[in-house]
């Protein structure tokens, strides 16, 4: 009980933290291109997965697992990057657990609650995010 409770403050925190990351970023411009796969990823993943996405985020003292270093998933797919399944693991919408809980956020609905309109989607976003992390793949 007192670890489901645990959990559930962490989320929380997590949340909050991540709606201020997405209000401050909203500020700096009113231009979505401004919106930059790298800009979302230092709001959104960095405080879990690093600065570097090798997986070494501040928050990572709060995590039941460590965080996989994202610079290394076209390595550990036979050198190819999954464009798809990352968007998809990144989405969080379909890939829901059949037992317990994923411990990333579901970022979908979240980026579908403060996009701003058709320039702003969240699949726009989504598609950003991906970009970025192909771009940090090792060699």
């Amino acid at each position: 009980m007192k670890r489901k409770v645990e959990t559930v403050l962490v989320t929380l925190l997590l949340g909050s933290f991540m709606a201020a990351q997405s209000l401050k970023l909203k500020r700096t411009s009113d231009e979505p291109e401004s919106l930059t796969g790298q800009k979302l990823y230092a709001s959104y993943c960095a405080v879990c997965h690093g600065a570097d996405a090798k997986g070494g985020g501040p928050f990572v003292p709060q995590l039941k697992s460590l965080p996989p270093d994202l610079t290394r998933i076209a390595n550990r797919n036979g050198g190819t990057f999954p464009k798809m399944h990352v968007a998809e693991v990144i989405d969080g919408e379909f890939q829901r657990p059949a037992h317990g809980s994923r411990e990333m956020p579901i970022w979908g609905p979240i980026f579908r609650s403060v996009a701003r309109g058709r320039d702003d989607s969240a699949q726009r976003r989504i598609n950003r995010l991906v970009k970025y992390l192909e771009s940090v793949q090792e060699k």
